[in-house]
C-alpha cells in the first residue's frame, strides 16, 4: 500500500537526477551538499519518529482505559445486555483493526523481497515487527473482553412463588433469563473469535510451508540467517494462537461488578464518544506514519547517493 506513492515521492525521480548528476550528465549536488541533505532528511526522520510514538503511547493509554473498564464489568437484570453489547461492539471494532494492521503488515513483508525498494532489510523488519506488536496486543484486548462475558450457570428455569388453589405456582426465574441473554451474545461472539482465529492459524501454517521451501532452496548464509529468524517467528506465532484458540474454548468470567441501566447508558455514551476521538486520532497518526515512511525512505536514497558520490572521489 505504501510501495507504488513512496517509491513515486522519491526514488524514481530524485535518485534518478542525483544519479545522472555524478555521472557528469547533468550539473549535481556537491558532496557536502549530499551530505547536509542527510543530516537534514535525518533530523526529519527523528522528529516524526518521536511523535508518533509520544501518539501512539497516548492512544495505547486510552485503549487500555476502555479495555479495562469493560472488562470489569458485567450486566444486571435491570441493563439486560447493555453491556455485552458494548463488548460485543468493541471487540468487531479491534478485529476490524488487526484486519488494517494485517494489510500493512503484508505489504513490508512482500516489500523484504523487492530489491527495488531504498528502504534496508533492518527498517522493513522493524515497520513489519511494530505491526506484529499490535496484532498481538489487539488480540489480547478481544480475548480479556470475551473471557469477562459471563459463563453459562444451570439456573431453574422457573421458581416456585407459593401455594395456591390447584397447588404450587411457577414462575419464569429472572436469573435463568437474564444467564440465557448473556451467554447468547458470549457464544456468538466467541464463535465469531474462533474463526478468526482458525483463519489466523492456517495462514500462518501456510506461511511456515512456504518459508520452510525457501530456507531449503537457500544456498546465502546470510539470506538463510534471515529465513531462519523468520521461520522461528512464525512458528511461535503459530503456536500463540493455538494456545490462544485453547484458551478461548475455556470458562473464565473475569467481570467482578454489576451495573445497572442507566449506568451503563451514560457509559455506551461516553464509550461511543471515545471511540469517535479514538478512531480519528488513530487516522492522524498514520498520516504521520505514511510521512515518516516518505522521509525514511528519502533519507535511504539520498544516503545511498551520498555514499556512491564518496566512493567516486579521486583518493
Amino acid at each position: 500500500m505504501f510501495a507504488p506513492s513512496l517509491r513515486a515521492s522519491f526514488t524514481t525521480l530524485s535518485v534518478l537526477a542525483l544519479t545522472l548528476a555524478l555521472q557528469g550528465q547533468t550539473a549535481g549536488p556537491t558532496n557536502e551538499q549530499l551530505k547536509s541533505w542527510v543530516a537534514i532528511r535525518q533530523q526529519r526522520v527523528d522528529l516524526l519518529r518521536e511523535e508518533i510514538k509520544q501518539m501512539d503511547t497516548q492512544l495505547e493509554s486510552r485503549m487500555d482505559v476502555i479495555i479495562g473498564t469493560l472488562t470489569s464489568i458485567k450486566d444486571s437484570k435491570d441493563s439486560r445486555t447493555k453491556v455485552a453489547r458494548m463488548k460485543e461492539a468493541t471487540m468487531k471494532s479491534l478485529l476490524k483493526t488487526i484486519e488494517y494492521y494485517d494489510q500493512k503488515r503484508a505489504t513490508f513483508r512482500h516489500e523484504l523481497t523487492n530489491p527495488q525498494t531504498q528502504l534496508t532489510a533492518e527498517d522493513k523488519r522493524e515497520l513489519v515487527a511494530i505491526f506484529d506488536q499490535r496484532i498481538e496486543k489487539r488480540t489480547q484486548q478481544i480475548l480479556a473482553l470475551n473471557r469477562s462475558m459471563p459463563a453459562h450457570q444451570d439456573y431453574e428455569r422457573y421458581t416456585a412463588t407459593g401455594g395456591g388453589w390447584y397447588g404450587t405456582q411457577y414462575e419464569r426465574n429472572q436469573d435463568f433469563e437474564q444467564n440465557r441473554r448473556m451467554t447468547s451474545h458470549g457464544n456468538a461472539q466467541r464463535d465469531a473469535l474462533l474463526k478468526q482465529l482458525d483463519a489466523s492459524i492456517a495462514r500462518l501454517d501456510r506461511m511456515g510451508r512456504t518459508l520452510r521451501t525457501q530456507l531449503a532452496a537457500t544456498t546465502d548464509p546470510a539470506q538463510r540467517k534471515e529465513r531462519e529468524a523468520d521461520l522461528s517467528k512464525n512458528d511461535a506465532l503459530l503456536a500463540e494462537r493455538r494456545q490462544q484458540r485453547v484458551e478461548l474454548l475455556k470458562p473464565s468470567p473475569t467481570a467482578t461488578r454489576d451495573v445497572a441501566l442507566k449506568e451503563a447508558v451514560d457509559l455506551d455514551q461516553a464509550m461511543k464518544k471515545s471511540t469517535d476521538e479514538l478512531r480519528r486520532d488513530f487516522g492522524t497518526m498514520f498520516q504521520r506514519f505514511h510521512s515518516y515512511i516518505a522521509e525514511l525512505t528519502a533519507l535511504r536514497a539520498t544516503e545511498r547517493t551520498y555514499s556512491l558520490a564518496e566512493a567516486r572521489k579521486p583518493s
